[in-house]
């Protein structure tokens, strides 16, 4: 064994190692790879960098750009509006309507985009039918998942696994040839769904995500100053609501947070709270105590007049899982620098927080409760880190561009069908001319690209490459086909559908279809079949893996939100997981002889 196979090797197992302990960013990992590749010198660096050039890469990028234009026209606002009037009038058929809109939808666009802009509309269907939220966001999220695997520009894993097949000289994968699996799929996933998932969706309370937040798992911390009404009182008894608790209390350079029934509260004291919303509303509107950010601002908030914080709204955001602030601290973030809005509480499912919050590495999916100007809440709702889930005002569309944006998504869709060009040139046509047509400026173009996935694919893409020329590939095919080989090709279909699977559960899906698609390849050449039904097992278990919240980024988005808990996902996830194994075994070699 060569030094060279040893390194790729080795670079690979700590990079999965690395993703599942997620102490780095996952785009951290990949450029950590890719670096380690090039410094050994077992790649060049024209290989090196060949990731950031693959046609997969960026046609990826530029679908990102395309779903923001489509975006800005407001027609899916539109349509998720639809959608909630008719929550109201008959659930069950709404629930399958959400479910088709929002898999139709993704099957053009990115299905991280429709749920971003679905969500809100799931939350106040829960706030006026009494619905849990815990029972209406798994299926938005699985069913975003289901029409990404309908076509070729669904998922980013179909036109990754799609441009690393086509350098390997076979033919790419066509704009609608996944649909009939992926009709199959959503058929089967829509029906579990409506009969054994809903029964086993979790029901944590019809009112925990209400306008009222019931929930009491904000923390925020309040200062009390002269002529507050709390003063003489007990820190235990500064909530008359049960619902809202004092957890530590500042006082001086000592932090208490034991025999708080014993802390009578004075002038000075700040209080670390946990409380819902409404409570840190009317907390903010009593006279002698007020919320403070959870950062700082310039002044250092020194002189700042009784009442100026009057007038100013509570917004609600939950981090999306590719935000730029995502592994900083609220510390590092510097909100205030870039908004006009003070960051006064932090939610985050299944994690009690006592600590200074300022130290806190975000997540996608933490919840921040920002206290903002009403004539600056649009900054926010503008921004792709966040998704807006208290709504304050309408966002600004351009309605007019509806009909050309269409036109153009419907141009690249066609062109790409019937072979007219390669989707990656009709994408970045498609990008130009939203750009020409001013849709989009430049800037906003720049903002909708989901970099973590373009250096994900920057430095994994390569990493591939290394492990082909290195020889390990064809190590792990001849292993594989000397020990499932003698079973048949359907049973080793089979258990790469359930690797592929089981490791986009816990790993980026794309770097799993990375490394999965080039053992696929091999494995079924070394046993003489058509690799074809091995790529397309790789493509649908890479892009559909139900299990687990973290997997896949519209369960990231709905993780926090629904107050789901993670073996929510296994309960409900893995027996889907199980039915498409089934489904895909049955149904890719009939579409795709083996």
């Amino acid at each position: 064994m060569n030094y060279e196979l040893i390194i790729v090797l080795g670079l690979t197992a700590v990079a999965l190692a690395l993703f599942v302990s997620e102490r780095l960013r996952v785009e951290v990992v990949a450029l950590l790879v890719l670096s380690v590749l090039l410094l050994t010198r077992v790649l060049e660096p024209s290989e090196g960098f060949s990731g950031f050039s693959n046609e997969a890469t960026v046609a990826i990028g530029a679908m990102f750009v395309l779903s923001e234009g489509l975006r800005k026209t407001g027609v899916l606002r539109r349509v998720a509006s639809l959608l909630g009037r008719l929550f109201e009038y008959q659930q069950e058929l709404a629930l399958f309507a959400m479910m088709t809109g929002a898999a139709v939808v993704s099957a053009f666009i990115n299905n991280v985009a429709v749920v971003a802009i679905m969500l809100p509309m799931v939350l106040s269907v829960s706030r006026k039918t009494g619905v849990s939220p815990s029972r209406l966001l798994i299926p938005l999220s699985f069913a975003a998942m289901f029409g990404g695997s309908t076509t070729l520009i669904g998922t980013s894993s179909n036109l990754l696994v799609s441009g690393l097949i086509a350098e390997r000289g076979l033919d790419p994968i066509g704009m609608f040839e996944v649909t009939p699996v992926g009709l199959l799929f959503f058929l089967v996933g829509t029906v579990y769904l409506m009969t054994v998932g809903r029964w086993l969706l979790p029901d944590r309370g019809s009112g925990e995500l209400r306008e009222t937040r019931e929930l009491a798992d904000f923390r925020a911390q309040v200062e009390v100053v002269e002529g507050a009404k709390c003063v003489g009182r007990r820190a235990s008894e500064f909530f008359l609501d049960s619902r809202g608790k004092v957890v530590a209390v500042q006082r001086g350079g000592n932090l208490v947070t034991e025999d708080l029934e014993e802390i009578v509260i004075e002038v000075g004291d700040v209080l670390r709270i946990a409380a819902p919303v409404h409570l840190l509303q009317e907390l903010d509107a009593v006279t002698g105590q007020r919320l403070l950010p959870l950062e700082p601002a310039d002044d250092d908030r020194e002189g700042v007049a009784e009442g100026e914080e009057a007038g100013k709204a509570l917004l609600e955001i939950v981090l999306a899982p590719d935000s730029t602030v995502v592994g900083r601290t609220l510390r590092e973030a510097g909100f205030e620098q870039h908004h006009p809005a003070h960051v006064i509480a932090m939610r985050r499912r299944g994690e009690v927080v006592v600590q200074d919050l300022l130290d806190i590495r975000l997540q996608g999916g933490d919840g921040l409760l920002f206290q903002v100007p009403p004539e600056h809440d649009g900054a926010l709702q503008r921004r792709r880190d966040f998704i807006v889930i208290s709504e304050f005002g309408v966002p600004e569309y351009k309605t007019r561009m509806t009909i050309p944006v269409i036109l153009i998504l419907a141009g690249i869709v066609v062109g790409a069908a019937i072979e007219w060009m390669p989707i990656v040139t009709l994408a970045v046509v498609g990008c130009v001319l939203l750009v020409l047509m001013r849709v989009l400026t430049m800037e906003e173009a720049y903002r909708a690209i989901d970099w973590q996935v373009i250096f994900l694919l920057g430095g994994f893409i390569p990493l591939g490459l290394a492990l082909e020329q290195t020889g390990a590939i064809d190590l792990v095919a001849h292993g594989l086909v000397q020990g499932l080989g003698g079973a048949g090709p359907v049973v080793l279909l089979a258990g790469f559908y359930f690797a592929t699977n089981f490791m986009s559960d816990v790993v980026s899906n794309q770097a799993t279809a990375v490394l999965m698609t080039p053992v696929a390849v091999v494995t079924a050449m070394s046993m003489g079949v058509d690799p074809r039904p091995f790529i397309m097992a790789i493509a649908f278990a890479s892009s559909d893996s139900f299990a687990s919240p973290v997997g896949y980024h519209t369960n990231v988005m709905i993780y926090g939100v629904g107050n789901y808990r993670f073996l929510d996902f296994v309960k409900v996830g893995l027996p889907l997981n199980l039915l498409f194994l089934g489904t895909a075994v049955v149904a890719i070699p009939v579409i795709w002889s083996l």
